[in-house]
């Protein structure tokens, strides 16, 4: 038993940051992030070595000068937003652009324009100050550059910050110190609670969420509270930035590269990993994200609504496929490599093979004893005790069929049900039932079963449901007119009694016999989902491959009253901070509600932990909507709130974006042009409104955006922003234009209809008779030729497959199966997955057809391959390879698995009886040899050749065998 080292609690877990990064490979101009701020639209803008780019979560656009004319930004260290909309950008040699409204301007006279900017700061007058490499300046209303710093007495150094205070004073840090600058007075004296805080150099200058001052430096961190009180962090520590986020945690960008998180407790510190040398780029956005830069990229940095536990916390596997937790509070956690257990902060990985490496674990089910009931892949049934060791062992000697166990569930009177690929398997008392397609199981693969109040068995298999009364009666909806979908995977009963089901069309309820269907159609983000959980404070949790959903049951209950048309859909996925969005099925319990009430989520990444209440903190907003960029027959236009555009526009697009940083995949939109839709155009993630030929008019072209899953009835959750267009017609569309030449064409148009009526009633006449002929001799070549395609086109069918396949078994034919084992062979080196390939002969063929006729040879070739298609399942692949001789292809099946399904095959075929017409038994047997992929074994060349020899090895043994 392995066990990890350090303790794992879900609070630590939820509360962990994610950090998600860009690069140059997503957009960035350059990875050597200098200076980061977010303007009054909410985009974020970036300063690199190489320009400046605009981030809308999705897509950087990036200004330099190789797209802008005139531009001249190599380095840019100091971005300012403005209250007008507009940003100011400060370049390390070419001094300050100022962009709005979708045009560039390079502001202050020659002198201005050579500046090497550090820090800038518009005050409330409308001042620009600039600090720079060389002091600190101001550049004037006429562009004129004046020298502030040397009129005020600061030092000629690198003024690295700068930041106004309330009573109007400019505080001015420099490479010699803290400075208050008087504007009074225009003089600037040292300012500071210590000498070091006066004297030390200084790097950035903020305010906490209080009010107070951040001054970073190379002293460490002078923090001035609002209420006077002075703490000083990092002593002697250059620190490059420092701020507060609103949640009181103080962030700070070291300068030996690291970014430091300090708890608003102050307690304790933590160190995150972020790639590269942090540089003073920190910022936090109006989502509460934090924004960082370093020599590596753009960072985000976010406490999601989710965590994940994974290989990095002490599990066996990230590939996660059930979890449950048992009587005792620990947590059971099933995945590909094994079992674990997890309480009081400890993981402890469970062995639990009999020999050789742990089994994949897909069901799990509490013991009526505080134990748990664990499905293997490929090991049966095992129980084990609390502490997790092994105490019984069920397999085929026990009853139980080979092959995957995907459900299992225990009754109070001790009895198991054990649900797999090759039906249901109910053993009590030491005795064994199996139930199968013969008993009225929808399908042999059972993958989900759930036992209601009324002591009904729910069964879920892959292609319907069933019900198992307590009187043995078992009850099934096969797929299609029955039941509305094929895969049940969970189910879960009302305290109304309805029962609800997980499916791959979606969440069914069936009540009172009937059965309601929620997809996309009402709002779910995906149709296919596995399991369904009530978290108790009103909402549905339902996982999918594409995240975990929380439905409000209220608005379920709305949608069936009529009173809304949409579910209210959270999402929760990898961007909240799970491990993986996909979540996995066709294993149960795939979710499970803890007693803390933390929802715990198998994914193929590892176990997500989801707090029910947190998506209420992080996603309830309306994402803000700015209209990026506007096109008028490819040509860009400058950004304003209306236009006047010429009627001859024949090509009218708009690019807009909603800001939702924490999540911008979840972003979906609709946008109308009023006056001209007549509804609302559903666009989803799709970024861009196109008009072609707009008739002349007055229109408003509103964009809307919501990240709650398109439930637009919230209107508080709704983003929005709006175009004014006038589109006006030529002067040939206008009103006096119109009346004369209206009168003018009449007058034309009445002297040439007398003249053309005439001809054209006698020419009709005639037209109709020829008209009429004509249609009958086309409609019967028509028929005629409809007639010879349908004919045509069933033989091309007929003889396609009968290329493809044996007549006599109904199996693929050689033909069918070269590409077949080609393929199968690449995936298996793709995805270095197992493949095992087998040749199959009959014994004795030749004796067969000689002593009883060819006809009895064929009945037996037909035998084998039926027990080939049922044997075999939908993963595996037969093929009639010539005479006697058939070709097995097993993907997924390593050499063990793959002789354990030959011998039982062999075994099959042995069973075998046909009777000739005299009444005699014919009975007859196969040898089987096989090959696996190998380093060493690669080709399908060299895999037939190797199974080849092993069948001769099986026949020279004696036949009846598998050699492998």
């Amino acid at each position: 038993m392995a066990q990890a080292t350090r303790p794992v609690t879900a609070g630590s877990i939820t509360d962990r940051p994610t950090v998600v990064r860009w690069t140059m490979d997503e957009g960035l101009p350059h990875n050597l992030v200098h200076a980061l701020a977010q303007d009054r639209d909410g985009l974020l803008w970036i300063g690199t070595w190489e320009g400046v780019a605009r981030f809308d979560g999705r897509a950087f656009t990036v200004f330099d000068r190789q797209n802008t004319p005139g531009m001249e930004m190599s380095g840019v260290f100091a971005i300012v937003p403005e209250r007008d909309g507009g940003v100011l950008v400060g370049t390390a040699y070419d001094g300050v652009f100022r962009y709005a409204g979708g045009a560039w301007e390079h502001l202050g006279d020659a002198r201005a324009q050579r500046l090497q900017v550090a820090s800038m700061l518009r005050d409330r007058d409308g001042v620009l100050w600039v600090g720079s490499e060389d002091g600190l300046f101001r550049i004037e209303a006429d562009g004129r550059l004046t020298a502030a710093g040397a009129a005020a007495g600061l030092p000629k150094t690198r003024i690295a910050a700068l930041l106004q205070q309330t009573d109007g004073s400019v505080l001015v840090g420099t490479a010699q110190g803290l400075f208050r600058l008087d504007p009074a007075t225009g003089r600037a004296r040292r300012w500071g609670r210590t000498e070091a805080m006066r004297t030390a150099p200084v790097r950035r200058l903020s305010r906490d969420r209080d009010g107070g001052l951040l001054v970073a430096g190379d002293a460490g961190v002078f923090w001035l509270h609002a209420d006077g009180a002075l703490q000083w962090l990092r002593q002697g520590q250059r620190v490059d930035a420092a701020l507060q986020d609103r949640q009181g945690q103080l962030w700070m960008s070291l300068s030996s590269g690291q970014l430091l998180r300090r708890p608003s407790s102050g307690v304790s510190e933590e160190m995150l990993s972020i790639s590269g040398v942090v540089s003073p780029a920190l910022i936090e956005d109006r989502e509460g994200l934090i924004w960082a830069g370093s020599t590596d990229g753009l960072f985000r940095i976010a406490v999601g609504d989710a965590g994940g536990l994974t290989r990095h916390d002490g599990l066996g596997g990230d590939y996660v496929r059930v979890v449950q937790q048992s009587a005792d509070g620990a947590v059971w956690i099933g995945h590909a490599a094994g079992l674990d257990r997890w309480q009081h902060g400890r993981i402890a990985t469970l062995r639990i093979a009999a020999a050789g490496r742990d089994p994949s674990v897909l069901a799990l089910a509490a013991a009526n004893d505080g134990g748990m009931w664990v499905g293997t892949y490929n090991q049966g049934v095992l129980l084990l005790a609390p502490d997790g060791a092994v105490r019984q062992r069920l397999g085929t000697e026990a009853g139980i069929p080979q092959g995957m166990v995907r459900a299992l569930l225990q009754d109070a009177d001790g009895g198991l049900w054990v649900g797999g690929n090759a039906g249901l398997a109910y053993r009590n008392r030491g005795r064994t039932r199996l139930y199968t397609l013969a008993d009225g199981l929808p399908a042999l693969q059972v993958q989900a079963l759930y036992r209601d109040r009324a002591g009904v068995l729910w069964i879920g298999t892959s292609d319907g449901i069933a019900a198992l009364s307590a009187d043995g009666t078992l009850r099934r909806w096969p797929a299609g007119a029955a039941f509305p979908a094929h895969n049940a995977f969970d189910f879960l009963e009302d305290a109304d009694g309805a029962l609800w089901i997980a499916s791959d069309r979606g969440l069914l309820r069936l009540r009172d016999g009937r059965f309601r269907t929620y997809d996309h159609r009402v709002g779910l983000p995906r149709d296919k989902l596995f399991r369904v959980i009530d978290d108790g404070q009103g909402h549905l949790w339902v996982t999918s491959n594409q995240g975990v959903f929380r439905i409000a049951r209220d608005s379920i209950a709305q949608l069936d009253a009529g009173r809304r048309t949409q579910l209210a859909v959270d999402v929760v996925d990898r961007s909240d901070g799970m491990p993986g969005s996909q979540g996995n099925g066709s294993s149960a319990p795939a979710g499970w509600l803890s007693r803390d009430g933390t929802l715990l989520i198998p994914t193929s990444a590892g176990l997500a932990l989801i707090d029910p209440a947190l998506p209420s903190r992080h996603s309830l907003r309306a994402p803000a909507v700015v209209i990026e960029r506007l096109q008028v027959d490819g040509r860009e236009q400058p950004l304003r709130a209306d236009y006047r555009l010429p009627g001859s526009v024949g090509r009218l697009s708009v690019d807009y974006a909603g800001l939702s940083f924490r999540s911008p995949d979840k972003v979906r939109y609709r946008y109308r042009l009023h006056g001209f839709d007549r509804q609302w155009i559903e666009a989803g993630s799709n970024e861009e409104a196109v008009y072609t030929n707009l008739p002349p008019g007055d229109y408003r072209l509103e964009v809307q955006a919501t990240t709650n899953a398109m439930d637009w009835s919230r209107s508080d959750l709704v983003g929005r922003a709006s175009l004014q267009l006038d589109v006006v017609p030529p002067f040939w569309q206008r009103g006096p234009f119109v009346v004369i030449a209206a009168i003018a064409f009449s007058g034309l148009l009445l002297w040439w209809y007398r003249g053309r009526s005439h001809r054209y009633l006698r020419r009709q006449r005639r037209l109709n008779r020829i008209i009429a002929e004509r249609t009958h001799e086309l409609r019967a070549k028509n028929l005629a030729l409809k007639l010879a395609d349908f004919e045509r086109e069933e033989l091309v069918r007929k003889l396609a497959y009968q290329a493809g396949h044996d007549a006599l078994t109904g199996l693929p034919n050689r033909r069918t199966a070269d590409p077949h084992l080609t393929a199968a062979l690449e995936h298996a080196r793709a995805t270095q997955s197992p493949l095992c390939v087998a040749l199959l002969d009959i014994d004795n063929f030749k004796r067969i057809n000689d002593s009883y006729g060819h006809e009895i040879g064929d009945e037996v070739l037909r035998r084998v391959g039926e027990v080939l298609r049922a044997t075999l399942g939908e993963h595996a692949f037969a093929a009639r390879h010539g005479g006697e001789e058939f070709l097995l292809v097993l993907p997924g099946l390593d050499r063990e698995q793959a002789r354990a399904r030959l011998d039982d095959l062999r075994h099959r075929v042995a069973a075998i009886v046909v009777h000739d017409v005299d009444g005699r038994t014919v009975q007859c047997t196969a040898s089987v040899g096989f090959a696996c992929v190998s380093p060493a074994l690669q080709s399908r060349r060299e895999l037939l050749v190797l199974a080849d020899q092993r069948l001769y090895q099986a026949k020279h043994e004696g036949r009846d065998r598998v050699v492998g």
